[in-house]
């Protein structure tokens, strides 16, 4: 029962997980990464935008836009923000150390990133204008509690930035991880050696992979290029939570195969040694739930309270569940309901041939063979 129930809350877990709010919409975007420190020079914030605009003249293109890192890939470091008015830029006087990604124009679209309040990043954003920054709902609650974020004030990278925009909190490290401030960065107002394109379309991931990398292959064919679909780059961050959930899954079926196989045995040696007792009990006129009761109730209760030890055992290793699936809750109801109900049925069906052969006893039969 414990290694049912288990299998039943890692696959609630699962589904749980594949539902998660990202803070961005994977299904349907595309990636380009492109190494642009083997261009020669430096690649000057015109031709990534000419760059953008030819992927989004591509057919079937909704939104476009590059990133500095892609979540779950690793290498996602917190940067020192320190209040406005800060001169002593050391580690004791800084108030977050919140995860930076470096955005263009149009990727918020691209990524299905929701825009809460405020603007999106501008090409009108230069180093000439004032220096600006999108955060997430966690920074602006960290930072200003409930004091609207738009137009507030914060030194990063050396740079006083003031908020235009709040967009909605994501997953960024790992899936398990807790809300962590987040700030987006114009493109360009910021140094770029390494993009990604991201881009959604509706058309499939082969033909619009073709496309990607012919049309940046065209604008700068030095640069490395390599094109997959967004889910295909997340299939590592899932990976151990997809192990978790299949080891679980065949632990479960494997108890529940050796609960069938030990109730049937017990059921069945209980029903052979007993069938003259048996006999003479349907001689006398005893009822069919006497019968069953006599034939396969010592097995039938081991099984219930074996399962109520396994299932408060379950409830009480929700710790230990949770360190190896995403959300674990061993009292969710449909875990609960789901792990009696298949010890129920593994019950009746283990215990469906001996009853039957039971109810199916022949006295007179017994006494010639006596």
């Amino acid at each position: 029962m414990l290694l049912v129930t288990a299998s039943f809350v890692a696959v609630r877990g699962m589904v749980r997980m594949l539902h998660a709010p990202l803070g961005f919409q994977p299904q349907g975007a595309m990636l380009a990464e492109m190494d642009l420190s083997e261009v020669e020079g430096d690649v000057p914030v015109e031709k990534t935008k000419a760059m953008i605009d030819a992927l989004r003249s591509i057919s079937g293109v909704t939104a476009a836009g590059t990133l500095s890192k892609v979540p779950f890939t690793g290498g996602i470091r917190g940067i020192p923000v320190f209040p406005a008015g800060t001169t002593e830029f050391t580690l004791n006087n800084s108030v977050l150390a919140p995860y930076r990604f470096t955005i263009s124009p149009g990727y918020l679209e691209a990524a299905g990133t929701r825009l809460l309040r405020g603007r999106d990043v501008s090409w009108r954003d230069t180093t000439k204008t004032s220096y600006v920054a999108i955060v997430n709902g966690t920074f602006a609650r960290k930072m200003w509690g409930d004091t609207p974020a738009i137009g507030q004030r914060f030194i990063l990278l050396g740079h006083l930035r003031e908020v235009v925009g709040v967009v909605e909190d994501g997953k960024y490290h790992e899936i398990v991880e807790s809300p962590q401030p987040v700030v987006y960065l114009p493109l360009s107002q910021s140094e770029q050696s390494y993009a990604t394109f991201v881009v959604r379309s509706p058309r499939a991931p082969n033909e619009m992979a073709a496309a990607l990398e012919r049309t940046l292959s065209a604008l700068e064919p030095n640069a490395p290029i390599t094109v997959q679909s967004w889910p295909d780059a997340m299939a590592g961050a899932l990976f151990s939570a997809r192990a978790a959930t299949g080891a679980l899954g065949v632990m479960g079926l494997l108890a529940a195969m050796l609960a069938v196989t030990g109730i049937f045995g017990m059921a069945a040696y209980n029903v052979s040694r007993r069938m003259k007792e048996l006999g003479i009990r349907v001689a006398l006129g005893a009822r069919t739930k006497h019968v069953m009761s006599a034939a396969v109730g010592r097995p039938i209760v081991l099984l219930g309270i074996g399962s109520l030890v396994g299932l408060l055992l379950g409830v009480f290793a929700s710790r230990l569940l949770g360190q190896i699936v995403y959300q674990a809750n061993p009292r969710d109801p449909v875990v609960l309901g789901g792990a009696v109900l298949t010890m129920t049925l593994l019950g009746i069906a283990a215990s469906a041939i001996p009853a039957l052969r039971a109810l199916a006893v022949d006295p007179s039969k017994l006494l010639r063979e006596e």
